[in-house]
């Protein structure tokens, strides 16, 4: 677990503000980590937009083949992609009609590339971090 104490104030305020959460991919397995984060959020009372692009519902949400389809502004992406596609999925965040103020790369997932360009168009990133285990240790320094 990464020192939360690193995270700057701006990117812990826009946490603890948030009620939407757009995750790419959500797996349809209980035991795989981006549904249990999609479940955590779900009974936090967040907006859950799962991005499948095969699964037509996760949880109690629709879910969406392209992040372009998401009909909503939500307040974090969260990423599950693999590396290798990170620089794809870039393009695909700057070519949607909604871009999220706040894009969360999960754990083992860092792209220093990927991370300057989201960052040079004035998104916040955060990468190779847990949202679930940030959130809950926030809400409990708040």
């Amino acid at each position: 677990m990464k020192d939360f104490l690193d995270i700057p104030d701006e990117i812990l305020k826009k946490v603890l503000e948030a009620h939407s959460l757009a995750i790419w991919p959500v797996d349809s397995n209980p035991l795989h980590d981006s549904y249990q984060i999609a479940r955590f959020f779900e009974e936090e009372g967040w907006i859950i937009y799962p991005i499948h692009e095969h699964e037509e519902r996760i949880l109690d949400f629709p879910c969406f083949r392209d992040i372009r389809l998401i009909p909503d502004d939500y307040d974090i992406l969260l990423l599950f992609v693999h590396i290798d596609q990170l620089p794809v999925v870039v393009n695909e965040i700057f070519n949607a009609d909604f871009i999220p103020p706040l894009v969360w790369m999960h754990e083992g997932i860092t792209d220093l590339e990927s991370r300057d360009r989201l960052n040079e168009s004035g998104l916040m990133v955060v990468m190779d971090m847990d949202l679930r285990d940030f959130f809950s240790w926030a809400k409990y320094h708040e």
